[in-house]
């Protein structure tokens, strides 16, 4: 084979090769995908007083991508993710004045808890927007990294407590009453509720990925890798309604859910930062 003629062979096969290169990644910079994923994934917060534990969640949602380079990707979407977390104490107790309560003059609430059992979830609808490099072919190795903006959807908070005791000191009568029901003061011995959370607001979140990226037929991909999010922003709008309330008229004395509420003037937790980590899979859809 002369000179002339491999210079030949050696053009038309680049030549053919970008162009089978071009129309590969013509067909395939547009990614469609939707994605399942779960792991740890907590409201993470400090308390004045308890224990805090972290919660296991979930997340689902479908994604876009646009890859302006065969390595390197545009990624958005729209997502549904789940936070958990839980709060604990023993032994409790606080007191409070109040004023102007009934006609017998201002009192000092007081109550002690034997146990207070709280376990919060948090659902929220996420957009992230994330760059992503991939490197390989037929088994590619992917890493993502970006943010999330973060509306709360709904929150909830399920209480259980145990031994609540409730007493009233009216100083004018010199007297505590412990056993007054119809003004809430008595013994609980077990009390269970639901309750929504109201003050959790938008946020923003640092995103990351790392993983494989797999094909599986022709037009389509499975991604299988670990994820983690960390809020970059507090979602607790305000801490400022009292744990246990004075109940004033009533059966029982209300109680507030623990991130929501005060005690001694202070925040029962401190700013509340979700985070999750875990493993994500993603299937694609290429056009």
């Amino acid at each position: 084979m002369n000179m002339k003629r491999f210079s030949f062979l050696l053009v038309a096969v680049i030549i053919v090769s970008g162009s089978v290169s071009a129309q590969v990644f013509k067909r395939q910079k547009h990614e469609l995908s939707i994605f399942a994923g779960g792991g740890l994934s907590t409201l993470q917060y400090d308390l004045q007083t308890g224990k805090h534990k972290n919660g296991i969640g979930l997340q689902a949602g479908a994604g876009y991508a646009f890859f302006f380079q065969p390595r390197w990707g545009i990624r958005t979407g729209l997502e549904i993710e789940q936070f958990r977390a839980n709060a604990s104490l023993k032994n409790f107790s606080d007191s409070y004045d109040v004023k102007g309560a009934t006609p017998a003059g201002n009192y000092t609430f007081s109550y002690t808890l034997d146990s207070y059992d709280e376990t919060q979830q948090a659902l929220y609808f996420n957009i992230p927007l994330m760059l992503q490099f991939q490197t390989g072919r037929t088994l590619k190795m992917y890493a993502a990294a970006g943010g999330k903006v973060c509306f709360p959807l709904k929150a909830t908070a399920r209480t259980k407590k145990h031994g609540l005791v409730t007493t009233g000191y009216f100083p004018e009568e010199g007297r505590t009453y412990d056993d007054l029901p119809q003004y809430g003061f008595g013994e609980y011995e077990y009390l269970k509720d639901k309750t929504g959370l109201d003050n959790l607001k938008l946020h923003f979140m640092l995103s990351a990925e790392l993983g494989l990226k797999w094909k599986i037929i022709k037009n389509n991909d499975l991604y299988t890798g670990l994820f983690f999010d960390y809020g970059l922003s507090n979602t607790q709008s305000v801490n400022d309604k009292t744990f246990v309330q004075s109940p004033m008229v009533a059966d029982k004395p209300n109680m507030s859910p623990f991130i929501e509420s005060q005690v001694a003037g202070k925040p029962v937790t401190g700013e509340i930062l979700p985070l999750a980590v875990g493993l994500k899979f993603r299937f694609t859809f290429l056009r």
